[in-house]
């Protein structure tokens, strides 16, 4: 590519990257504060628009900046960062991504000289593993599902368990993000004609998919009323619906749709100097996902949760004024981070966290 292109692709990206973290946080608050709550309809389907999209939307990202940097010793290094960060962070918050993140660079840095072809291939053989484990093996095993816990998660059993399998975000299938990302990078996405054929593709995949998704969904659960009730994961609505959790076929490929597209769309608002101007405080935002994902958890814990007790002693909040409460800390937050990184982009460039990273990995 030429000097003219390469920029504006790296602030597609990290616009993408800032959209990313702004539906993360939305998301992670209401797990975490408003769980199963359904009111007010309006915020509850945006949260849900964001469940399972903005957390893919990062890894299909992380897939294309390892092609981006492709140099697997920094990769490594970065990996082991992220490791220790990530189970660090996961004794304050359960619903962490660091350390799923790291096996996820690691492997993509081992992956790094791979055909697109053979990505794909991979990416076809993740989804298609996370199934295999579902036919074998117990998806529900450790997990409380009443206070979305997992209990044993620091046994071993537990460990190998979340990680492949049935945590948050298990290598399968969600290393077909991330395998789907390194494509991306690879057929160069940020080139105008690739960019639009895949914006036109992701949408006739993410509308092809909600029909699929409907109709098997919608197929007759013939199992006991135990097993219903029990293992209401093995459910067609459950399986073959577009929940992240359990992550079936067409949650990866719905999440992977619109994953793209948000990516093409970024890299085309980037690509002119009005949309990139417009769009300068989500691109400061993108560039400092990491030190806002950290200070998210901790303002998550320490201000918005006692904040939540005070109000439900005092006004004994109904769901609805649950959900408000949250949806609103969650937006403030995401007005504070996108201004602040501007004036910290601006005054002093990389986030601290993320000069750490680069000072200590390359």
């Amino acid at each position: 590519m030429n000097g003219t292109a390469k920029a504006p692709r790296i602030s597609g990206f990290d616009l993408a990257r800032g959209l990313a973290i702004l539906g993360m946080v939305l998301v992670n608050y209401d797990v975490v504060l408003a769980y199963g709550h359904k009111e007010p309809a309006l915020m509850r389907t945006i949260v849900d628009a964001c469940t399972g999209r903005a957390s893919a939307l990062f890894v299909t990202l992380a897939g294309i900046g390892i092609i981006l940097l492709g140099k697997r010793e920094v990769l490594f290094k970065r990996a082991l960062f992220l490791l220790i960060v990530g189970y660090a962070w996961q004794m304050l918050w359960s619903g962490d991504i660091l350390h799923y993140y790291a096996f996820y660079v690691a492997i993509g840095a081992l992956c790094l000289s791979l055909s697109p072809l053979a990505l794909g291939l991979l990416a076809i053989a993740s989804t298609a593993g996370f199934l295999l484990l579902m036919e074998y093996f117990n998806y529900g095993a450790g997990w409380n599902w009443m206070a979305l816990e997992y209990p044993p998660f620091w046994t071993l059993k537990g460990q190998l368990r979340n990680l492949f399998f049935n945590g948050f975000h298990p290598l399968f299938p969600w290393l077909a993000f991330l395998f789907s990302g390194m494509v991306l990078g690879k057929c160069q996405i940020g080139l105008p004609r690739i960019r639009r054929m895949a914006l036109a593709g992701s949408v006739l995949v993410f509308v092809a998919v909600h029909f699929l998704s409907a109709h098997f969904a919608s197929l007759e659960d013939t199992r006991g009323i135990m097993y219903q009730m029990t293992e209401w994961y093995r459910a067609p609505e459950a399986l073959y619906g577009l929940s992240s959790m359990p992550p079936g076929p067409f949650y990866v490929l719905s999440a992977g749709a619109s994953a793209v597209f948000v990516i093409c769309l970024c890299l085309e608002i980037s690509a002119t100097e009005f949309g990139q101007r417009c769009a300068t405080p989500l691109i400061a935002t993108g560039q400092m996902a990491f030190t806002l994902y950290l200070a998210h958890v901790l303002v998550l814990y320490f201000l918005l949760a006692p904040m939540l007790r005070a109000c439900r002693e005092e006004h004994d909040l109904d769901q609805a004024g649950v959900m408000t409460v949250v949806f609103s800390g969650a937006m403030i937050f995401n007005l504070v981070a996108v201004l602040g990184s501007w004036l910290w982009k601006q005054r002093l460039g990389r986030g601290p966290i993320e000069t750490l990273m680069r000072r200590l990995t390359g």
